[in-house]
């Protein structure tokens, strides 16, 4: 299904299932497959499941013009609307979550909860932890920044089989992404954002530190916060029995407190 961004902007999204809907935000670089193909099944079962791909990213346009997470929000209300809701409950990732702030900032009433995985609230901050990346031998050392060390050790197969549902995207769209994550900063503006908030993070996330995943729980009024040890940046993935049980419990919980 194809949605229309205020600029025009052809914004490809799918639509499955029945229930509360959730909107599924992906982070940089990542296309519907990429960053969901294991949670739309499952999610479908209970929830209204709404996945989009982001400008710049799988069947969505990619203009090559500033990209922000503002001007990304609109374009997730835009599904949205098109998709027949006028509010959900939204899960990002990283770049997702960026995007989501925004949404919940500008557009309240179309946020019921948020769900925010490995994400932040813009900003550069001091680096914490220090120390090399661990050591990652073989073909999937590609990935030692998105998933745990130990987790590519005892997993291969599970990695392989995500790594096969990674996209590619133009390098103009890619640095327009970048581009927006770096502009991205709404930490001042956290305590506005009133909307029951779910944080998934890893302990050994080497793209976001855990510490911005505990900024974020302080920033927000509403927030609770679920740290997973032995878990990269792709928690979604390494966690992901867990994971899809506390989406539904949360959203479940919020459902209840609405009616």
């Amino acid at each position: 299904m194809i949605a229309t961004a205020a600029d025009g902007t052809r914004l490809h999204y799918i639509a499955e299932g029945t229930g509360p809907p959730l909107v599924l935000v992906g982070g940089k670089t990542s296309d519907i497959d990429g960053a969901w193909w294991r949670y739309i099944p499952v999610l479908a079962r209970r929830l209204k499941v709404i996945a989009l791909d982001n400008r710049g990213t799988g069947a969505s346009d990619k203009p090559d013009t500033p990209y922000t997470t503002q001007l990304m929000a609109d374009d997730a209300l835009a599904v949205l609307r098109d998709a027949g809701e006028t509010s959900a409950h939204w899960f990002g990732l990283s770049m997702g979550g960026m995007i989501l702030q925004q949404l919940a900032l500008h557009h309240p009433d179309a946020v019921r909860s948020l769900i925010l995985g490995a994400t932040h609230c813009g900003g550069e901050r001091p680096p914490t932890g220090g120390g090399n990346a661990p050591r990652v031998e073989g073909p999937l050392r590609r990935y030692a920044n998105l998933y745990d060390a130990s987790f590519i050790e005892e997993h291969p197969d599970w990695v392989e089989e995500d790594a096969r549902h990674f996209g590619k995207m133009p390098l103009h769209a890619i640095v327009r992404q970048d581009q927006a994550v770096k502009q991205h900063n709404l930490c001042d503006q956290l305590t506005k954002i009133h909307q029951p908030v779910l944080i998934l993070h890893g302990r050994r996330d080497r793209t976001v530190p855990v510490s911005r995943a505990e900024e974020l729980q302080r920033g927000l009024p509403n927030a609770r916060l679920r740290i997973f040890e032995g878990a990269g940046h792709q928690v979604h993935s390494e966690q992901f029995g867990t994971v899809q049980r506390l989406i539904l419990a949360f959203i479940d919980d919020v459902e209840r407190q609405r009616n």
